[in-house]
């Protein structure tokens, strides 16, 4: 194995770990979330254990193959770290303060600073662009959900 892989797998294994850190430091409580009012295309708490690790092996291999192979533009890596710092928080303000307004906040930047990733991602190379598209569509879909369980909370 060469060297560029195993700093790819070791970079990978430490993102990984950071992306978990908000969990392990905010642990969810899926009877929280069961407890609010939700809409009738609400998931079950389960999925949400399902997708976010999906997204941050999505995130966490870009990121370990671009920064070992130096592609990662500067610009993007703020994308990155910010995109990082708001997703950071959401287990926090959700499970922890139970501010469902400001949790909607967290969600929405986070699809908009996704959106920042993916445009720069895109604008380097059409398929590089298009990995991001799950998180996209599920950051989207949350801020949606999101809004709507403030409104009927």
């Amino acid at each position: 194995m060469g060297k560029k892989v195993v700093k790819i797998i070791l970079l990978f294994a430490v993102l990984m770990l950071l992306y978990f850190l908000p969990a392990l430091l905010f642990p969810s409580q899926p009877e929280y979330y069961r407890s609010l009012n939700r809409p009738f295309y609400a998931p079950p708490a389960i999925l949400f254990a399902i997708m976010w690790p999906i997204l941050y092996v999505i995130f966490a291999l870009y990121l370990a193959v671009k920064y070992v192979n130096r592609t990662l533009s500067k610009e993007q890596m703020i994308y990155f770290v910010v995109n990082y710092l708001i997703g950071f928080f959401f287990n926090f303000v959700f499970f922890q303060n139970k501010n469902l307004f400001l949790t909607f906040g967290v969600t929405f930047f986070s699809f908009i600073t996704g959106l920042f990733i993916a445009f720069t991602a895109y604008k380097e190379d059409t398929r590089q662009g298009l990995i991001f598209v799950p998180y996209l569509l599920w950051t989207f879909y949350a801020s949606i959900l999101m809004a709507h369980i403030y409104l009927i909370n």
